[in-house]
C-alpha cells in the first residue's frame, strides 16, 4: 500500500502565500512511490489550484465540508463546490473542530458520507484526549468514533481514510510512541473489519497525525498498520515538508 502524506496548513496562508507554497513545493525532489496531498483553507483553494496547473502532485485537499450539496447554510462549503477546484481529499472531524466548534460524531459521519457521494475521499479524524487516556478509555473512544463514521459510509469499495490523531499530541511536541500508534491503528482496522470485511480492512488507509516531523516520520511509516501521516506544523515550510516526504520514502 502506498504511503499517504497530507499537509494540513490549518488556519494559515491566504491565496498569495498558498500559491507561493505550492510553487516552491513543486520544485522539491519527491519520491515517486508516495501519495502527497495538501489541505488548504477554502479561501486559498483557487490559488493553490492555479499554481498546480496540470501537476498532480500534491493532490488538493480541503479542511472541511458540509453535508448538503446546497441550501440555506450560511458560511458552509459543499462537497460539490470543492469538486470545482479539483479537490481529491477532505478532512472531517479534526480534533480542533470537535473541541472548539462542538462537532459531534453524527456530524462527522454525515460529512464523510456526503463527500463519498460527491466522489471526494473523506479523511476521517479520530482520537482520544488526555482525559480519556487517564481514564483508560482510549479503545472505547476510538471504537465509538470509528463506528459512527462507518455507519454512514455506503460501502467498503468507495475509498475512505482514517486519521488517528491523539488530541494530547497535536501541536504539543509530544508525538505518540509508534507502538501506541500501532495499537490504536489496530483498533480502527478491527472496527472496519467488523463493519465490512477483512479485505476492506486490510486495504483501508489509516494514517497518523500528532507532532509529526522529519525526525520521526520514518519510524511511523515503518510501523505495521500505519499507512502515512497527517502533518501540521511541519508542513508550513515547503522545503521542510519536502524533506519529510523524502525521509518517509527514501527510495
Amino acid at each position: 500500500m502506498r504511503t499517504l502524506l497530507i499537509a494540513n496548513w490549518k488556519m494559515h496562508y491566504g491565496p498569495m502565500k498558498a500559491g507561493g507554497w505550492v510553487r516552491a513545493f513543486r520544485r522539491e525532489r519527491l519520491p515517486k512511490d508516495l501519495d502527497i496531498a495538501v489541505a488548504v483553507p477554502h479561501v486559498s483553494l483557487a490559488a493553490a489550484r492555479a499554481s498546480l496547473g496540470r501537476a498532480s502532485i500534491p493532490a488538493l485537499a480541503a479542511q472541511d465540508a458540509f453535508w448538503s450539496s446546497e441550501g440555506a447554510f450560511t458560511g458552509e462549503i459543499s462537497p460539490s463546490m470543492l469538486l470545482e477546484f479539483g479537490v481529491q481529499y477532505c478532512l472531517v472531524g479534526h480534533s480542533e473542530r470537535r473541541l472548539l466548534l462542538g462537532e459531534t460524531d453524527e456530524m462527522v459521519a454525515r460529512k464523510a458520507a456526503a463527500l463519498q457521494v460527491a466522489g471526494i475521499i473523506p479523511v476521517i479524524c479520530v482520537g482520544e484526549t488526555e482525559a480519556n487516556v487517564k481514564k483508560g478509555e482510549v479503545a472505547k473512544v476510538l471504537r465509538a468514533q470509528v463506528s459512527a463514521a462507518l455507519a454512514s459510509l455506503k460501502d467498503g469499495k468507495t475509498p475512505f481514510v482514517f486519521a488517528y490523531e491523539p488530541v494530547w499530541s497535536i501541536g504539543s511536541g509530544k508525538p505518540c510512541p509508534p507502538q501506541k500508534a500501532k495499537e490504536a491503528h489496530e483498533i480502527i482496522r478491527t472496527a472496519i473489519q467488523k463493519k465490512f470485511n477483512s479485505g476492506v480492512a486490510e486495504n483501508a488507509r489509516i494514517i497518523y497525525g500528532g507532532s509529526v516531523d522529519a525526525n520521526n516520520i520514518a519510524e511511523y511509516v515503518s510501523t505495521t498498520g500505519v499507512n502515512g501521516a497527517l502533518v501540521g506544523g511541519a508542513s508550513l515550510d515547503p522545503r521542510v515538508f519536502g524533506l519529510l516526504c523524502r525521509t518517509a520514502n527514501p527510495a
